[in-house]
């Protein structure tokens, strides 16, 4: 075979179907293009490798052992690889098998000590991925590459609902391109980015970002480093967000001032549902603040205020402010490891009083040495009450239609259960047994009508009396 020379132009077909170019300016061969057939070949190929096919070859291609559980639930739909150990080479195979895939769901990789190379190649291979919806890389460490390839990956992706970054080690400085993708996604309605190091600075970023964000629905900010810098910007865009249902800050110091311009923002919100502020240096002087957003607000459901300092004269001003506001929606009410007194307690009956369905939970009640804790959930006998007194009834005509027969002297357990839920009361069946136990004043497994008459006299006579105490 006569050998080829290292210049002129000279131009011959090899036998794979692609040409070759003897380059006159620099002597080596180039490809110059492929046989159109054989790159659709190879491209039809591609396309139609199963995902279990795609991340043994990339595991190969690596030089790291496949994840059997991997091959097995990426089939499925729901691949949750938590404490894998599968570090950035395993995450790069899993990001390529990925690429094409239209089945897999959910994916978590929690604790899998990926870090910045592992985080970027699944950000990139999410980004044209239309079928992930849910993506938990948390108790990974991001760096500033992960966190700005999320960022860009957000920009794009059109299908992810909820990301999990939380324990991931990002730092305000580090966030911004982040947040700046948040500010325009129209497709994540769930963010946890609780125990990262946030600040202020990144607090400022994400305050501006939910000032234009309009589907974000549950956000975790918990054990971030967040003060009052950070917390007045965070709360000028609660104010003109309108998509944000829960927002978690609990174990962030921003104090009586930032609780100040929370409550400013709760007057002016009108979504959000669940507020948790745990821990976060208020006083009595930040209760005040909360309690005057709990006179106007009309949308929050529970509101979680625990392990913070103004115990017994905050408590009584947030119940207060509740009693105010007759439209409140607020139905639960936590006050872990907070002090409650007799007014706290005069304050709530009454508030139970006017709302049987509201619950309070809280931490130490000085009114009795051995009580620990204490929960204020709706009243079984009052909540049967209030159903009579609604439906017009007499306590007569009542034991009439749950009796078997419609005129026997006394019933039982079965009949008083069945009775009450054909009446449709709003009482569950073990809330049921309890009331027909308390109505049992002998303790004969029946009611007779003499008892049904003296349970509820005894308990309104107890309850006023509880109310001159």
């Amino acid at each position: 075979m006569s050998e080829r020379k290292s210049t002129g132009s000279t131009r011959e077909k090899r036998s794979d179907s692609s040409f070759l170019v003897l380059s006159e300016d620099h002597g080596f061969e180039t490809d110059l293009e492929d046989d159109p057939d054989v790159w659709y070949e190879q491209r039809e190929n591609k396309l139609t490798k199963t995902t279990t096919q795609r991340y043994s070859e990339a595991c190969e291609s690596l030089g790291t052992v496949p994840v059997t559980r991997f091959l097995r639930e990426c089939q499925a739909g729901v691949v949750n690889l938590k404490h894998y150990g599968i570090r950035d080479i395993g995450a790069q195979a899993i990001a390529r098998a990925l690429e094409q895939d239209i089945v897999v769901t959910n994916l978590c990789l929690h604790d899998n000590g990926i870090e910045e190379t592992g985080s970027v190649a699944l950000s990139r291979a999410l980004k044209d991925n239309c079928f992930v919806t849910s993506f938990d890389l948390s108790e990974n460490k991001l760096g500033k590459e992960g966190a700005c390839a999320i960022g860009e990956m957000l920009l794009e992706n059109a299908s992810l609902q909820e990301l999990n970054l939380s324990g991931c080690g990002v730092h305000g400085k580090d966030i911004k391109l982040f947040l700046d993708a948040l500010s325009f996604n129209p497709h994540l309605r769930s963010l946890d980015f609780s125990y990262n190091d946030l600040g202020d600075e990144g607090a400022i970023y994400l305050g501006r970002a939910l000032q234009k964000n309009e589907k974000l629905e549950s956000l975790d900010l918990s054990w971030n480093n967040i003060r009052v810098t950070g917390i007045e910007e965070l709360a000028n865009g609660l104010a003109k967000n309108k998509s944000l249902r829960e927002l978690d800050l609990a174990w962030n110091c921003f104090s009586d001032e930032g609780a100040n311009y929370l409550s400013c923002a709760l007057v002016q919100n009108d979504c959000l549902e669940v507020l948790e502020m745990q821990s976060c240096g208020i006083h009595t002087a930040g209760a005040l603040r909360i309690a005057e957003a709990l006179k106007l607000n009309q949308t929050m459901e529970v509101l979680r205020v625990g392990k913070n300092s103004f115990q017994s004269s905050g408590v009584c001003s947030l119940l207060r402010g509740l009693r105010y506001n007759s439209t409140s929606a607020l139905r639960e009410l936590v006050l872990e490891d907070m002090v409650f007194d007799k007014d706290c307690e005069v304050e709530l009956d009454a508030l139970l009083e006017e709302r049987p369905n509201f619950t309070c939970s809280w931490g130490v009640s000085i009114r009795g040495g051995d009580v620990k804790k204490g929960v204020k959930k709706p009243d079984t006998m009052e909540l049967f009450l209030t159903f009579v007194r609604t439906k017009g009834l007499r306590l007569v005509d009542l034991f009439r239609i749950i009796s078997k027969d419609g005129n026997a002297s006394t019933i039982n357990k079965n009949e008083f259960i069945t009775g009450m839920k054909k009446l449709n009361v709003p009482l569950k069946d073990h809330q049921l047994r309890v009331l027909f136990d308390s109505l049992d004043i002998n303790g004969d497994e029946s009611v007779e009508f003499h008892e049904f008459l003296g349970s509820r006299s005894h308990y309104l006579k107890t309850r006023r009396g509880n109310a001159l105490i």
